[in-house]
């Protein structure tokens, strides 16, 4: 059992461990779980802090779950939104630059991983990447966050609030998700897809500038003609492009945006119409409807811990989101 210390991480005397992780734990992060095969912690850094903007290298090959919504640009690649429905990877060393999209700032659960754990389960998938590309185990940079692989991580750090942490299942479960991860990209057709030409780059861009609009504020009451003019496209061309670069919606994602943002307020055992009524939802049924249709389950399942989360491939619109991404 690993024990947890009086300020919600683990000692100074457990970090030993985590070498072969973490480079180092920043001032920014907070160090739940430290391992051999794998580390645990949170992130919070707020629009103020110095060091928000970021552009020094990572300090973990990690995988990140972003419980706020924030830009991400890898050196070398696309800007896009990292939120509760895209999840960001990190290869240690490699540096990241964020911007904001609200006053909220930098919240995020990040689960690192020593390189020799990443590479098993990735050669699986891509042998070639993890022979030529030593020190770079991630080939890509963010990834879609399924709603049920959203909230398994989400199951796991609530695991490590407890006084006592049994190492084994932890680490076991963080292995899980890695695994998930690299299959829900992996066979969801992330691989060996075209780069899109100029207009397509341009419709991906507004494409995420509604995003972030969305994802700042998705308990609002977004209006069409108001979210497309800003981007420059017409309200036909902004559900087209966005449908076709996010396989779903723009309420659909909104929606998901909403119930991802409610876990909290419905594992604290908060009054669900409440909830209901603050993420943006009009009713209690209509909340409870959602809910069920984003994570398979019903709000009440999730609060009394017996929804069962599984490991689930890729869905069609996982597929889509996968293989967008990879155009750049």
């Amino acid at each position: 059992m690993q024990r947890v210390g009086d300020n919600g991480g683990v000692t100074v005397r457990d970090l030993s461990a985590a070498s072969a992780v973490l480079a180092r734990v920043l001032p920014t992060e907070r160090l739940l779980f430290s391992g051999e095969v794998a580390c645990l912690g949170t992130f919070a850094c707020g629009v103020d802090d110095p060091s928000f903007t970021g552009g020094e290298p990572s300090t973990a090959h990690c995988i990140v779950f972003s419980r706020t919504p924030v830009w991400i640009q890898h050196e070398g690649g696309a800007r896009y939104v990292a939120d509760a429905t895209r999840l960001t990877l990190h290869n240690r060393g490699r540096a990241y630059r964020r911007w904001r999209i609200d006053g909220r700032g930098d919240s995020c659960n990040w689960l690192a991983f020593s390189e020799a754990a990443i590479a098993a389960v990735v050669r699986r998938w891509d042998p070639v990447h993890i022979d030529r590309a030593a020190g770079a185990p991630f080939r890509f940079q963010h990834a879609p966050a399924a709603p049920a692989l959203y909230l398994r991580q989400r199951r796991l750090f609530g695991r490590l609030q407890q006084p006592a942490i049994d190492r084994l299942a932890v680490e076991e479960e963080a292995l899980a998700i890695l695994h998930e991860v690299a299959a829900r990209i992996y066979e969801g057709g992330a691989v060996r897809t075209p780069r899109i030409d100029r207009d397509r780059r341009r419709e991906f861009d507004a494409v995420y500038q509604v995003r972030s609009r969305i994802a700042a504020a998705p308990a609002a009451s977004h209006a069409l003609r108001p979210l497309a003019a800003a981007v420059g496209l017409s309200p036909y061309q902004l559900c087209r492009a966005f449908t076709r670069i996010c396989g779903e919606t723009l309420t659909a994602y909104r929606s998901r945006l909403r119930v991802l943002g409610s876990l909290d307020a419905v594992c604290a055992g908060d009054d669900l119409t409440t909830i209901a009524l603050a993420c943006g939802f009009a009713s209690h049924s209509h909340f409870t409807w959602a809910f069920r249709q984003t994570l398979g389950v019903p709000p009440s399942a999730v609060r009394a811990g017996t929804a069962k989360v599984g490991l689930r491939y890729a869905t069609n619109n996982d597929q889509r989101v996968a293989a967008i991404s990879r155009r750049r």
